[in-house]
Protein backbone atom coordinates (compact mmCIF):
# COMPACT_ATOMS: atom_id res chain seq x y z
CA UNK A 1 0.00 0.00 0.00
CA UNK A 2 1.24 3.55 -0.62
CA UNK A 3 3.83 5.17 1.75
CA UNK A 4 3.75 2.00 4.13
CA UNK A 5 0.73 2.28 5.40
CA UNK A 6 -1.97 -0.72 6.40
CA UNK A 7 -4.88 -1.15 3.90
CA UNK A 8 -7.53 1.66 3.96
CA UNK A 9 -10.98 1.51 2.05
CA UNK A 10 -12.69 4.48 1.86
CA UNK A 11 -17.05 4.66 0.51
CA UNK A 12 -17.00 7.96 -1.14
CA UNK A 13 -21.42 8.39 -0.70
CA UNK A 14 -23.30 10.85 -2.18
CA UNK A 15 -26.04 12.13 -0.20
CA UNK A 16 -29.44 13.34 -1.89
CA UNK A 17 -29.63 11.68 -4.71
CA UNK A 18 -32.65 12.41 -6.33
CA UNK A 19 -33.66 15.83 -4.65
CA UNK A 20 -33.81 17.29 -7.78
CA UNK A 21 -31.57 17.48 -11.20
CA UNK A 22 -29.10 19.37 -9.91
CA UNK A 23 -28.12 17.45 -7.80
CA UNK A 24 -28.63 14.43 -9.73
CA UNK A 25 -26.60 16.00 -12.60
CA UNK A 26 -23.71 16.31 -9.63
CA UNK A 27 -23.42 12.99 -8.35
CA UNK A 28 -23.55 11.29 -11.71
CA UNK A 29 -20.79 13.97 -12.38
CA UNK A 30 -18.84 12.88 -9.65
CA UNK A 31 -19.17 9.53 -10.13
CA UNK A 32 -18.64 8.81 -14.08
CA UNK A 33 -15.17 11.88 -13.72
CA UNK A 34 -14.49 11.55 -9.90
CA UNK A 35 -14.02 9.46 -6.87
CA UNK A 36 -17.88 8.98 -5.72
CA UNK A 37 -18.46 5.64 -5.79
CA UNK A 38 -22.17 5.41 -4.05
CA UNK A 39 -25.14 7.37 -3.87
CA UNK A 40 -28.01 7.63 -1.71
CA UNK A 41 -31.10 8.26 -3.24
CA UNK A 42 -34.34 10.25 -1.57
CA UNK A 43 -37.53 8.24 -2.73
CA UNK A 44 -39.54 11.46 -2.10
CA UNK A 45 -37.31 13.52 -3.89
CA UNK A 46 -38.43 15.60 -6.85
CA UNK A 47 -36.00 13.99 -8.81
CA UNK A 48 -36.74 10.46 -8.47
CA UNK A 49 -37.55 9.14 -11.56
CA UNK A 50 -34.79 11.38 -13.42
CA UNK A 51 -32.04 9.77 -10.03
CA UNK A 52 -33.82 6.31 -12.03
CA UNK A 53 -33.40 6.58 -15.50
CA UNK A 54 -30.09 7.81 -15.40
CA UNK A 55 -28.63 4.48 -13.18
CA UNK A 56 -28.80 2.03 -16.12
CA UNK A 57 -25.66 4.18 -17.55
CA UNK A 58 -23.53 3.79 -14.65
CA UNK A 59 -23.77 0.24 -12.93
CA UNK A 60 -20.64 0.54 -10.75
CA UNK A 61 -22.08 3.00 -9.11
CA UNK A 62 -23.62 2.18 -5.55
CA UNK A 63 -27.49 2.87 -4.41
CA UNK A 64 -29.07 3.32 -0.94
CA UNK A 65 -32.15 4.73 0.30
CA UNK A 66 -31.25 7.90 2.14
CA UNK A 67 -34.21 7.28 4.62
CA UNK A 68 -35.97 10.98 4.96
CA UNK A 69 -38.14 11.99 8.00
CA UNK A 70 -37.29 15.72 7.84
CA UNK A 71 -36.56 18.59 5.20
CA UNK A 72 -38.18 16.61 2.35
CA UNK A 73 -41.24 15.56 1.08
CA UNK A 74 -42.54 12.33 1.97
CA UNK A 75 -43.80 9.68 0.14
CA UNK A 76 -47.23 8.71 1.93
CA UNK A 77 -50.26 10.94 2.35
CA UNK A 78 -50.62 12.81 5.48
CA UNK A 79 -53.52 10.82 6.13
CA UNK A 80 -51.37 7.90 6.14
CA UNK A 81 -48.49 9.18 8.88
CA UNK A 82 -50.81 11.98 10.13
CA UNK A 83 -48.85 12.28 13.26
CA UNK A 84 -45.07 12.39 11.22
CA UNK A 85 -46.60 14.23 7.96
CA UNK A 86 -48.00 18.10 8.58
CA UNK A 87 -51.04 19.75 7.17
CA UNK A 88 -48.59 21.05 4.39
CA UNK A 89 -47.87 17.47 3.07
CA UNK A 90 -44.48 17.97 4.71
CA UNK A 91 -42.12 16.43 6.68
CA UNK A 92 -40.35 18.23 10.10
CA UNK A 93 -38.41 21.17 8.77
CA UNK A 94 -35.04 19.62 10.05
CA UNK A 95 -34.01 17.23 12.54
CA UNK A 96 -34.65 19.57 15.47
CA UNK A 97 -38.02 19.73 14.99
CA UNK A 98 -38.53 16.19 14.11
CA UNK A 99 -36.14 15.37 17.38
CA UNK A 100 -38.74 17.83 19.85
CA UNK A 101 -41.83 16.08 18.76
CA UNK A 102 -40.33 12.71 18.54
CA UNK A 103 -39.18 12.88 22.42
CA UNK A 104 -42.33 14.26 23.69
CA UNK A 105 -44.67 11.25 22.38
CA UNK A 106 -46.05 13.50 19.17
CA UNK A 107 -44.99 11.79 16.70
CA UNK A 108 -45.92 7.96 16.90
CA UNK A 109 -43.29 4.75 15.60
CA UNK A 110 -46.18 3.26 13.44
CA UNK A 111 -46.46 6.35 11.39
CA UNK A 112 -42.62 6.44 11.27
CA UNK A 113 -42.45 2.85 10.27
CA UNK A 114 -45.08 2.99 7.54
CA UNK A 115 -43.36 6.05 5.73
CA UNK A 116 -39.72 4.59 5.71
CA UNK A 117 -41.41 1.57 4.34
CA UNK A 118 -43.01 3.41 1.74
CA UNK A 119 -39.77 4.78 0.76
CA UNK A 120 -38.10 1.40 0.82
CA UNK A 121 -40.42 0.27 -1.28
CA UNK A 122 -40.79 2.38 -4.31
CA UNK A 123 -36.70 2.31 -4.36
CA UNK A 124 -37.01 -1.51 -4.42
CA UNK A 125 -40.11 -1.45 -6.78
CA UNK A 126 -38.19 1.17 -9.29
CA UNK A 127 -35.78 -2.15 -10.05
CA UNK A 128 -33.07 -0.81 -7.79
CA UNK A 129 -30.36 -3.38 -5.92
CA UNK A 130 -30.30 -1.20 -2.52
CA UNK A 131 -27.05 -1.69 -1.31
CA UNK A 132 -27.15 0.30 2.33
CA UNK A 133 -29.39 2.51 3.97
CA UNK A 134 -28.30 6.12 5.62
CA UNK A 135 -30.42 9.02 6.77
CA UNK A 136 -30.89 12.74 6.25
CA UNK A 137 -29.39 14.70 8.95
CA UNK A 138 -28.82 11.25 10.53
CA UNK A 139 -32.41 10.48 12.42
CA UNK A 140 -31.80 6.80 11.90
CA UNK A 141 -29.51 6.85 14.85
CA UNK A 142 -32.31 7.86 17.06
CA UNK A 143 -33.11 5.51 19.83
CA UNK A 144 -36.82 4.11 18.88
CA UNK A 145 -36.03 4.81 15.08
CA UNK A 146 -33.01 2.78 15.11
CA UNK A 147 -35.12 -0.43 16.24
CA UNK A 148 -37.25 0.57 12.62
CA UNK A 149 -34.26 1.30 10.65
CA UNK A 150 -33.08 -2.51 11.69
CA UNK A 151 -36.07 -4.09 11.32
CA UNK A 152 -36.56 -2.74 7.34
CA UNK A 153 -33.07 -3.51 6.27
CA UNK A 154 -33.37 -7.31 7.36
CA UNK A 155 -37.15 -7.70 5.94
CA UNK A 156 -35.63 -5.90 2.32
CA UNK A 157 -32.62 -7.85 2.50
CA UNK A 158 -30.14 -4.82 2.94
CA UNK A 159 -27.00 -5.95 4.35
CA UNK A 160 -25.34 -2.34 5.33
CA UNK A 161 -26.47 1.01 7.01
CA UNK A 162 -24.34 4.23 7.68
CA UNK A 163 -22.33 4.59 11.15
CA UNK A 164 -22.25 7.99 11.67
CA UNK A 165 -19.82 7.56 14.28
CA UNK A 166 -17.54 10.37 13.20
CA UNK A 167 -13.67 9.78 14.05
CA UNK A 168 -12.06 13.27 12.29
CA UNK A 169 -13.06 16.30 14.45
CA UNK A 170 -13.04 19.64 13.28
CA UNK A 171 -10.53 21.99 15.74
CA UNK A 172 -12.43 23.55 18.08
CA UNK A 173 -14.85 22.79 21.12
CA UNK A 174 -17.94 24.17 19.91
CA UNK A 175 -18.52 21.31 17.22
CA UNK A 176 -18.16 18.48 19.24
CA UNK A 177 -20.53 19.70 22.06
CA UNK A 178 -23.22 20.16 19.11
CA UNK A 179 -22.70 17.00 18.32
CA UNK A 180 -22.54 14.95 21.37
CA UNK A 181 -26.06 13.22 21.16
CA UNK A 182 -25.49 12.50 17.54
CA UNK A 183 -21.74 10.54 18.71
CA UNK A 184 -23.49 9.16 21.41
CA UNK A 185 -26.76 7.66 19.36
CA UNK A 186 -24.27 7.05 16.70
CA UNK A 187 -21.99 4.73 18.79
CA UNK A 188 -25.00 2.92 20.20
CA UNK A 189 -26.95 2.24 17.04
CA UNK A 190 -23.67 0.83 15.14
CA UNK A 191 -23.08 -1.74 18.06
CA UNK A 192 -26.96 -2.56 17.60
CA UNK A 193 -26.87 -3.41 13.76
CA UNK A 194 -23.92 -5.24 14.25
CA UNK A 195 -25.45 -7.52 16.50
CA UNK A 196 -28.65 -7.66 14.10
CA UNK A 197 -25.83 -9.00 11.47
CA UNK A 198 -26.01 -5.72 9.53
CA UNK A 199 -22.66 -4.60 7.72
CA UNK A 200 -21.12 -1.41 8.91
CA UNK A 201 -18.02 1.24 8.01
CA UNK A 202 -16.04 2.06 10.78
CA UNK A 203 -16.83 5.35 11.23
CA UNK A 204 -18.07 8.43 8.96
CA UNK A 205 -15.57 11.22 7.41
CA UNK A 206 -16.94 14.63 6.36
CA UNK A 207 -19.19 15.48 8.96
CA UNK A 208 -17.08 18.74 10.08
CA UNK A 209 -17.38 19.74 6.07
CA UNK A 210 -20.62 19.42 4.82
CA UNK A 211 -20.90 20.90 1.58
CA UNK A 212 -17.68 22.38 1.89
CA UNK A 213 -15.31 19.85 1.46
CA UNK A 214 -11.86 20.25 -0.07
CA UNK A 215 -9.25 18.25 -1.72
CA UNK A 216 -7.11 18.85 1.62
CA UNK A 217 -9.69 18.49 3.52
CA UNK A 218 -10.05 14.68 2.38
CA UNK A 219 -6.57 13.90 2.41
CA UNK A 220 -6.10 15.39 6.12
CA UNK A 221 -9.07 13.19 7.32
CA UNK A 222 -7.98 9.69 5.81
CA UNK A 223 -3.92 10.37 6.56
CA UNK A 224 -5.49 10.57 10.01
CA UNK A 225 -7.82 7.68 10.10
CA UNK A 226 -6.64 4.05 10.98
CA UNK A 227 -7.11 0.88 8.91
CA UNK A 228 -10.62 -0.27 8.16
CA UNK A 229 -12.80 0.56 5.45
CA UNK A 230 -14.48 3.90 5.97
CA UNK A 231 -17.12 6.23 4.34
CA UNK A 232 -17.15 10.05 3.10
CA UNK A 233 -20.05 11.33 2.66
CA UNK A 234 -20.70 14.52 0.00
CA UNK A 235 -23.11 16.74 -1.24
CA UNK A 236 -22.14 17.19 -5.07
CA UNK A 237 -24.52 19.26 -7.56
CA UNK A 238 -24.36 21.48 -9.85
CA UNK A 239 -26.31 24.38 -7.95
CA UNK A 240 -27.35 24.67 -4.52
CA UNK A 241 -30.52 23.29 -3.40
CA UNK A 242 -33.22 26.37 -2.24
CA UNK A 243 -33.68 25.07 1.20
CA UNK A 244 -29.61 24.69 1.58
CA UNK A 245 -27.92 26.93 4.51
CA UNK A 246 -25.29 29.77 3.52
CA UNK A 247 -22.52 27.56 4.67
CA UNK A 248 -23.74 24.49 1.94
CA UNK A 249 -21.61 25.16 -1.85
CA UNK A 250 -22.25 21.74 -3.82
CA UNK A 251 -20.84 22.76 -6.75
CA UNK A 252 -17.62 23.46 -4.73
CA UNK A 253 -18.27 19.61 -3.55
CA UNK A 254 -18.45 18.35 -7.40
CA UNK A 255 -14.72 20.60 -8.11
CA UNK A 256 -13.01 18.74 -5.19
CA UNK A 257 -14.65 15.45 -6.13
CA UNK A 258 -13.82 15.65 -9.88
CA UNK A 259 -10.52 17.20 -8.93
CA UNK A 260 -7.17 14.99 -10.19
CA UNK A 261 -5.33 15.95 -7.28
CA UNK A 262 -7.56 14.23 -4.87
CA UNK A 263 -7.35 11.18 -7.21
CA UNK A 264 -3.81 11.20 -7.13
CA UNK A 265 -3.45 11.66 -3.06
CA UNK A 266 -5.96 9.22 -2.36
CA UNK A 267 -3.69 6.71 -4.55
CA UNK A 268 -0.57 8.00 -3.30
CA UNK A 269 -1.81 6.66 0.14
CA UNK A 270 -3.49 3.44 -0.89
CA UNK A 271 -6.49 4.15 -0.62
CA UNK A 272 -9.17 1.63 -2.05
CA UNK A 273 -12.66 3.09 -3.35
CA UNK A 274 -15.53 0.77 -2.96
CA UNK A 275 -19.14 1.06 -2.40
CA UNK A 276 -21.59 -0.74 0.28
CA UNK A 277 -21.99 -3.77 -1.67
CA UNK A 278 -18.37 -4.66 -0.73
CA UNK A 279 -19.05 -4.78 2.70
Amino acid sequence: MGNGRPPLSLIINADDYGAGVNVNDGVVLAHRDGVVTSASLMAGGAGFEDAVRRLDDFPALGVGVHLTLCAGPPVLNKGRAPTLIGEGGRLPADAAAFGGRFIRGAIRLEDIRAELEAQVGRVRDAGINITHFDSHQHLHNLPGVADVVIALARRFGVRAVRASRCRVWPPGRGWFARQLLLRVNAEAFMATARRAGLKTPDGLLGQGEVGRLTPASILRDVTAIPAGVWELLCHPATANEPEDDAAMDRGGELATLTDEALREGLRERGVRLLNFAAL
